[in-house]
């Protein structure tokens, strides 16, 4: 079974997809471009379109192209099942299915636009510059947008402390990256909420165990920016017991690391990384002990 289906199996089967025109569908999606989108695939009969199709349709419809296809998806995704599902035998093609309800859709938070005193709060305490390159509208001419750290549709908020400035730039290689990893939305989701940064990474390698997990994916959910070291924090979780071997593949002229799961201990009472540190005090008073 895959992420996407296991999170479907309590999905309110008996409430029916509201109509593509209704009231219902645009109070909860304000935005006419995910509307679109919406009637796109709700008016699918021949079954689920690739990702190529629905943009055609949808600029038919729309009667203009650039509709960043990715972010509507996941607008949608706030409330309905729109899972990237694989096309069998085929490695690297998906279709988009509207299968339903989220199970918790009438809990989630609407995608409702941001306090402005939220905005301007998130430009001040970042120097009015972009979080990812530190660029600045006065002396760079980049326009900031704000983003969500974790978004919205993984289980992120409109909290301040989740709120950040980029660049439109480096907001569009974010939404790349994530469009990248669509296929592990539900372990993404899973994960990237979680308190404590060995709790995301250990989380997310469980819910996809047995499977080789790329390092881009791992430090994605470790949400450490420019601070943390995946690799140290996979020896961490190894200090705890867990097995994860590495192994590495060539991709063109890059190299990259992949981590499997194969065994995994339960969470200490006190936390990950309470008992990390408690490990490396003791690791450092034997060092010491050896080196007199």
């Amino acid at each position: 079974m895959t992420d996407e289906q296991d999170d479907m199996t309590d999905q309110d089967e008996s409430r029916p997809l509201p109509e593509p025109g209704s009231q219902e569908l645009q109070e909860l999606v304000p935005d006419a471009e995910t509307r679109c989108v919406y009637q796109v695939l709700y008016e699918s009969p021949d079954g689920p379109l690739e990702m190529g199709e629905i943009r055609r349709r949808v600029e038919e419809l729309m009667g203009k192209a650039n509709l960043q296809m990715d972010r509507r998806l996941r607008s949608l995704r706030t409330y309905f099942e729109v899972p990237a599902t694989r096309v069998p035998g085929q490695r690297n093609t998906f279709v988009y299915p509207l299968l339903g309800w989220r199970p918790d859709a009438e809990q989630r938070t609407a995608r409702r636009a941001i306090r402005a005193a939220d905005r301007a709060l998130t430009l001040h305490s970042y120097g009015y510059r972009c979080a990812a390159c530190g660029r600045s509208p006065k002396e760079d001419g980049v326009k900031l947008v704000i983003d969500h750290k974790v978004p919205l549709d993984l289980g992120g908020t409109n909290d301040p402390e989740n709120l950040q400035p980029l660049c439109v730039e480096d907001n569009h290689a974010k939404q790349a990256l994530f469009a990248d990893y669509e296929e592990n939305a539900g372990a993404l989701r899973r994960s990237m909420t979680l308190p404590e940064v060995h709790l995301r990474i250990g989380e997310l390698l469980k819910a996809l165990s047995g499977q080789p997990v790329p390092k881009e994916l791992i430090a994605l959910v470790a949400r450490e920016e420019n601070q943390g070291d995946p690799a140290k924090r996979l020896r961490e979780l190894r200090s705890l017991g867990w097995k994860i071997p590495c192994s590495k593949r060539k991709d063109g002229r890059k190299v990259r690391s992949f981590y499997t799961l194969q065994h995994w201990e339960p969470w200490p009472e006190q936390g990950p990384q309470a008992a990390v540190a408690r490990l490396e005090r003791a690791r450092r008073r034997a060092q010491r002990q050896q080196n007199g």
